[in-house]
Order: structure tokens, then sequence, then C-alpha cells
């Protein structure tokens, strides 16, 4: 190979380092390239997540998320919702009420809306808010808004189920309504008279084995009855001696007439646990009258703490081996060994 070479006093330059002067120039300018590439892509990214965000913010929130109430045929409950502005948009949003019945699915825990139920009068027509269907709350507002529940005096017994909804509304550029999120308190009214109000644990579950707390249970719970349910109950937790152990409430979950749904409790036993552990749980109704019970057998083993001690046994059998094998003790007695 023949190579070509111009030298000057201090600069000498082959046509070998130029091509290679070449391909790095290329190589740079394509790393300069890829990273322009990736740093654009991620703006891009951030932009949309955070366009995202910005028309997601648009809502409220609203405490609390349901009211029970017992009232009896012609007779009136008051209370009060809680309504927060958490929308992004600093003009604020404008809100719109609805309130519409809903019924139970067979079988499980869903609900279905279903505007205005069968009948002369529904717990839709029930209830009555102390503000207009569409008011404005400006950023960050909070506002107390008073419901009112009066019962006919024709009210049939049993329960009645329905829902206030709450629609947060935006106006876009051209001052159109555009809709943002909508939440729902719901309402478990229940009117005096002939119902049955009873319901079964159909399955109690724990898990067969634990090395230490919290202990989750599942109990699976059927409404038999014809009127909705918030079972409540406690479950007890006994060692191996029949002592009691622990105790669990359970409570806050309503379950509506022909549904079933789980309701999940834990018992956070933070101490020690070794040994067969029986837990039964007892449901009860208003009165106080046991309802229906189940039991359930776990069994414990700190096996955490089991390794511990183990290695620590380990650890200091190798001390004593070393200590005997390297270091020799011995006693002089009147200057003899």
């Amino acid at each position: 190979m023949i190579r070509l070479v111009y030298c000057n006093t201090h600069v000498c330059i082959g046509v070998g380092n130029v091509k290679r002067q070449q391909i790095l120039g290329s190589i740079t300018q394509q790393r300069h390239v890829l990273c322009a590439f990736v740093v654009t892509f991620t703006l891009v990214l951030f932009a949309l997540a955070f366009a995202s965000n910005a028309s997601a913010a648009v809502g409220v929130k609203v405490q609390p998320i349901k009211v029970s109430t017992t009232i009896e045929a012609g007779g009136e409950a008051t209370g009060f919702i809680m309504l927060n502005n958490e929308s992004d948009e600093l003009g604020g949003v404008i809100i719109e009420t609805g309130i519409e019945d809903f019924v139970p699915l067979e079988g499980g825990s869903n609900i279905n809306f279903v505007g205005r139920a069968e009948g002369l009068t529904t717990a839709a027509d029930w209830i009555s808010l102390d503000v207009p269907e569409q008011f404005e709350m400006a950023h960050a507002e909070g506002r107390q808004v008073k419901y009112t529940i009066r019962a006919p005096d024709d009210a049939e017994p049993g329960s009645h189920f329905s829902v206030v909804f709450f629609k947060a509304l935006k106006k876009d550029d051209q001052g159109q309504l555009k809709v943002g999120t909508r939440v729902g308190i719901l309402f478990f009214i229940t009117i005096p008279g002939n119902y049955e109000q009873k319901g079964q644990i159909e399955s109690f579950e724990a898990p067969g084995f634990v090395d230490s707390g919290p202990v989750p249970f599942t109990l699976h719970f059927k409404n038999t009855g014809t009127v909705h349910y918030e079972p409540k109950g406690t479950i007890v937790v006994k060692n191996m001696f029949g002592r009691i152990a622990g105790e669990v409430p359970v409570q806050g979950q309503v379950v509506l007439p022909t549904g079933a749904r789980d309701i999940n409790a834990a018992w956070p036993a933070s101490r020690f646990l070794m040994g067969k552990y029986t837990a039964t749980v007892a449901i009860y109704d208003g009165e106080g009258n046991e309802l229906t019970a189940q039991a359930v057998d776990f069994w414990a083993f700190p096996v955490n703490y089991a390794i511990y001690f183990v290695a620590a046994l380990l650890l200091l059998y190798v001390i004593l081996r070393l200590f005997r094998r390297y270091v020799n003790i011995s006693v002089t007695v009147g200057g003899k060994e």
C-alpha cells in the first residue's frame, strides 16, 4: 500500500489519518443525532403525560361515600355531604347534580343504576338537595350540601336504594361544556315493618400456615333476607391451649338483598406465633342475636426466628472450633506448666 504524506514543519497528515478522522466525525455526528432523537422523544412523552393528567384532573371529591338510615313511613331525615373541588381548572368548574335509583344484581355485590325504579314513588323521589341542579365551584373550593329524605306515608317496608351524583363540567375555549368525572353517594334507606334481616356465612378462610402477622381472613357472606344488611361481628382467635390470642372486628361492608360478597379482615398478631390456632367468626343482627358462625384452623411457626437461631448456633460452633484450633491455653501452677 502506497501512503502519500504531506509534511510541514509541525504538521504531518497522512491520507489514512484523514479517512480515520472522517469516520470518527461521521460516528460523532450520528451520536449527536441519536441523542437529539432520544431527548425529543422523552420531551414528547412528558408532554403527552402532562396533557393526559391535565385533562383527567377535572373532578370533585365527596364524603361520605354512603348513607345508611332507617326512617318511619311519613318521617324525615337530614344530613350533609362534603363536596370538594379537586380540579386543576383555575377558573373553577360547573357541578351538575342528579338523583337515580339503583337495584342489586343477584348473587354478587354489583348494582345496576336504573334511573327510576318501578313504583308510584321511589327513593329518588324522596331525596332533595339544598343546591340547584347546576352550580359553580371555584378552584379548591369546599362546600357542604344538605340532603333531606322524606319518606311518604305509604312507603313500603323494607330497603330502598338511591344514589346522588355530582358531575364536574368545564368550559372549553368555545364556551362548550365538557364532561369531567362523576362521583356518587349511595343511599340505603330502610322503612321499618314486616321484613327479614338475615344472612349466612357461606365460607370462612384463612391461610393454612403463617410465620408472622398480620393473618388475613376472608368470609363470603350471603344476604338471604329482604333488606340490605351490613354484617357486623367478631373474629375470635384462640391458641392451642384454648386461650384467646386476639379479636378482630367485622363491619363496614353492605350486602344487598339476594347479594353476596367477600369481606376481608386481618389479625395484626404482632407478637410471637407458634402452634395451632382456631379462628371463629360470628355475625349478629341489629338486636345482638347471632345469625351465623364458622371456624377455621391454621398453623404458625416463626420460620425467620428459627433461621436466625440456627445461624447463630452455627456461627458459635465455628468460633469455638477456631478458638480451640488456634488458641492454646496453658495453666502454670508453682512454676510448672
